[in-house]
């Protein structure tokens, strides 16, 4: 799928051509997290969000008549029928390209920024490389959507065309007795176009480089039950005045303290808030979430890979093991990590590497789903150049086992150490085995064919393809390495 954006903020232009493993790589403020989070943002379900919301409000021009006439119908009779799969053919770019030109209104919001506009942004998506998948994506999409305790139903099976919209009773009243004519329409529109996203991507995923010091916010601090403030009069007297003066004022009337001040609220980026958001989801996991995870490994053998390269990743780069503290999620809970059996170390005192790649280990136990996207910006943050080598054919890994990955990065060895990964693919599968053994990890499964695989310079503005016949031509880091031994020269 190739994407193309233009004027976000010191990126005049750039093509990006999403590939299994996309790779941006150029010095720094060059653009390159701003292009991964523009990306994230559009081909998330953030976009879908803002989208859905601004259309059912009636805030945008565009129409989707298939769409609209099974409406009608739902409206008028209390079911109808959508060929998915034939709205997906005849409106799913038109869909996206309209999820792209409506990134400038919720640009700001995602970057939480009040000073830069997007107005000359423009991005646009040419799905014709991928159009295929997508569309079998939409046949083995599934939805089950009962609304008002099963008055309306909305359904589709896995490997059919059809979705289904009809009410559960047997009386002819029309349905707009029993539901309101908006709630339908909004369900209705929220489903349908929600299977068109996710055909893309069923999630998207994002580690941002906030990673290591934001998961001590959820697993370092042995958190308690919060206890009373303690104040004496003076303060209890300066609260209950600013309390009295906030009720004075007109557009906050009736508002709580509480509510107006917030000292856990967090102000931060839209892909920093979903990492949050993810952090959260797993911590409040239990006994009963993770069989759940179990049985979906035994149906699904690419979850089951999953899981195991979480252990690939926690026992051959990290060197350890990481595990809650209990079983289930209460106040106390730590995640620890075990460099040995017999030792246990809290987040906030293991190595900056434990910190930097224990949301990765986390997410392929407890979240990681076929054909899902996984954004990370800068992977090699505080590892050696050993792990950082190690750490490209684990991303390579993660391809091969049916995962999108998206990477910035600033690291010679991840990138020169691709080459070997892409070189190696190209001989008999006899051949790579025994090529494996001279790998960091050993494993064959990191050998990736260069279809797979794009390769951008971000630089002045642009990007440029620097993966051609095998090869990466960048210079990045060979003109400084010149400059330094020119230097050495000189003095």
């Amino acid at each position: 799928m190739k994407i193309t954006i233009r004027k976000l903020g010191i990126i005049q232009e750039a093509q990006i051509d999403l590939k299994p493993l996309t790779i941006l790589v150029g010095p720094n403020n060059a653009g390159k997290t701003w292009l991964a989070y523009a990306l994230f943002g559009i081909l998330s379900l953030y976009s879908w969000d803002k989208y859905v919301e601004a259309y059912i409000e009636g805030k945008l021009s565009e129409t989707y008549q298939l769409l609209d006439s099974a409406l009608q119908k739902v409206l008028r009779e209390g079911n109808a029928t959508i060929d998915i799969y034939e709205f997906a053919d005849n409106e799913g770019e038109k869909y996206f390209q309209k999820i792209a030109d409506f990134a400038q209104k919720w640009m700001p919001d995602l970057t939480r920024t009040q000073l830069i506009t997007f107005d000359e942004m423009r991005i646009s998506l040419d799905l014709t490389e991928a159009k295929e998948a997508f569309l079998e994506q939409i046949k083995l999409s599934s939805l089950r959507t009962s609304i008002a305790g099963g008055a309306l139903r909305i359904r589709k099976r896995k490997g059919e065309k059809t979705v289904y919209i009809y009410t559960s009773e047997s009386d002819k009243r029309q349905i707009t007795e029993k539901l309101p004519a908006e709630d339908i329409r909004e369900r209705v529109i929220r489903d349908v176009l929600k299977i068109l996203h996710q055909s893309l991507y069923p999630n998207v995923y994002v580690l941002p480089t906030e990673r290591a010091a934001f998961i001590l916010f959820r697993f370092g601090s042995r958190r308690r039950a919060r206890a009373p403030f303690l104040a004496d009069e003076k303060v209890r007297n300066a609260l209950d005045a600013l309390a009295k003066a906030i009720q004075q004022l007109p557009e906050l009337e009736g508002a709580d303290l509480n509510a107006i001040i917030d000292p856990d609220a967090r102000v931060v980026t839209g892909p920093v808030g979903f990492f949050l958001s993810s952090m959260d989801y797993v911590f409040d996991m239990g006994t009963k979430e993770v069989e759940q995870r179990g049985k979906s490994a035994k149906d699904n053998p690419q979850i089951q890979r999953y899981m195991q390269l979480s252990r690939i990743l926690e026992q051959q780069i990290l060197i350890g093991g990481l595990n809650f503290s209990t079983p289930e999620p209460e106040p106390r809970r730590d995640l620890l990590f075990h460099p040995s059996p017999d030792i246990a170390l809290e987040i906030p005192i293991t190595s900056s590497m434990v910190k930097e790649l224990a949301p990765l280990v986390l997410y392929l136990r407890y979240m990681a789903q076929p054909n899902e996207l996984l954004v990370i910006d800068e992977p090699e943050m505080n590892l050696h150049p050993e792990a950082q080598a190690k750490m490209i054919e684990f991303l390579a890994m993660l391809v091969r086992a049916g995962l999108h990955v998206l990477v910035t990065t600033h690291s010679s060895y991840m990138v020169d150490h691709l080459v070997n990964l892409i070189q190696a693919a190209e001989h008999e599968q006899g051949e790579q085995e025994a090529l494996a053994d001279m790998f960091f990890l050993q494993n064959a499964e990191a050998f990736i064919s260069q279809n797979d695989v794009s390769v951008y310079l971000i630089d002045q503005g642009k990007a440029e393809n620097i993966l051609h016949d095998g090869k990466i031509n960048w210079s990045t880091f060979g003109n400084v390495s010149d400059q330094i031994a020119q230097i050495h020269f000189a003095v």
